[in-house]
């Protein structure tokens, strides 16, 4: 037992270190990525302006709220209650055409494929039995000419060993 659980803490200990690496490693490819991109003016401009976007938009949102905080809150509950409508209104759209889609397409193509199969499995049968007539009827006819051919050869022996019918005899 003892063995056993000091295998499983070796094993649990690797495993960490080995995704301790991995972590350092990706942080260390986050960096240097990050230094590279820096090396690009446009890029710089880009996430310089984009800072101060959000420091302005930070700074006026903290001071509305530190000036009229009731009305940020009532601004924010009327915002969430539209969004919340909103997504009601989609839901039940979605809804809606999950049912038409269930409806219109879903259900004739199963029907569809019911009868298709009705179908198929019909024909297989009618085509079964009419082939085993033909099938019959080509057997039959095959031994009528067998038949008729034996007959033939057994006549024909018949005639030659019968001396009247024999040609070049005179009776």
């Amino acid at each position: 037992m003892t063995q056993t659980a000091a295998y499983n803490n070796e094993l649990t200990t690797m495993e960490n270190e080995k995704n301790g690496k991995f972590l350092k490693g990706v942080l260390i490819g986050a960096v240097i990525g990050g230094a590279l991109a820096m090396l690009d003016s446009n890029t710089r401009n880009k996430i310089t302006s984009t800072t101060k976007n959000m420091k302005d938009s930070t700074m006026d949102m903290y001071s509305q709220v530190k000036n009229n905080p009731s009305e940020v809150k009532n601004d924010l509950q009327e915002r969430m209650k539209s969004a919340s409508s909103i997504l009601k209104e989609a839901i039940s759209d979605a809804q809606n055409l999950y049912e038409k889609v269930n409806e219109n397409i879903v259900v004739p193509a199963t029907l569809v494929k019911e009868e298709s199969s009705d179908i198929l499995s019909n024909a297989k049968e009618v085509i079964s039995s009419d082939l085993k007539d033909i099938g019959g009827k080509v057997k039959e006819a095959g031994e009528e000419v067998i038949d008729g051919s034996n007959g033939q050869s057994n006549s024909s022996n018949k005639d030659a060993s019968n001396p009247k019918n024999t040609a070049g005899t005179n009776n």
